[in-house]
């Protein structure tokens, strides 16, 4: 579908940031809640009252489940490394079996090992990515009308997948924090100092 387009960004536009507020976390497994950096998609809600929370600080990265809109939850161990400042940054289902993680170490942008995972059964097992984005990343999404087609951004550039997370390409290497698709296929990434970009493809 020719995603190796570019992004065009108009740097008058504002971008607006929400805080996470950082918590402990109650699951007897788990980490502390959210890593604590990145754009707040380290949390999304799926389809059927699903919920899924990922996380850093340790290794390896995890990644939390719900099916019953947070009341009860599971916990994955996935193969993205995990530390101070490494983890999984941001998670993104297409569905309520099919999807994808993905991280690295903030404080080394452009490291490129063990920072993407993909699953298939709704998040109870992972696999690493065959080939992985190319540095940290902080934002992810599925492109509306794509059966396999995700989107992953940071600060050293855009990476897009058209296996369902499997294998990864760079596309663009400018710096953007967050990407969202919209139903009707349009897809947005911010970033620092109010860069907003559309993909065009």
């Amino acid at each position: 579908m020719g995603v190796g387009g570019r992004f065009a960004f108009d740097a008058r536009a504002g971008v607006v940031r929400s805080r996470l507020r950082r918590h402990e976390d109650t699951h007897p497994h788990g980490p502390r809640g959210c890593h604590g950096r990145g754009p707040g998609t380290c949390l999304s809600a799926g389809v059927g009252g699903r919920t899924y929370l990922v996380s850093g600080g340790v290794d390896p990265a995890r990644v939390f489940s719900s099916t019953d809109h947070g009341r009860t939850w599971t916990v994955a161990d996935s193969p993205v490394a995990g530390g101070g400042s490494a983890g999984i940054f941001s998670v993104s289902f297409r569905d309520a079996r099919r999807g994808v993680v993905v991280g690295g170490d903030f404080a080394a942008p452009t490291g490129a090992v063990d920072n993407a995972a993909w699953t298939a059964d709704g998040g109870r097992t992972w696999t690493t990515s065959t080939s992985n984005p190319s540095g940290y990343r902080s934002g992810s999404a599925w492109v509306p009308r794509t059966a396999r087609t995700v989107l992953a951004v940071g600060p050293s550039g855009s990476d897009v997948s058209t296996d369902g997370g499997r294998t990864w390409s760079t596309f663009d290497t400018g710096s953007f924090d967050s990407v969202e698709c919209t139903h009707d296929g349009a897809c947005w990434a911010s970033g620092d100092q109010g860069r907003v970009a559309v993909l065009t493809r």
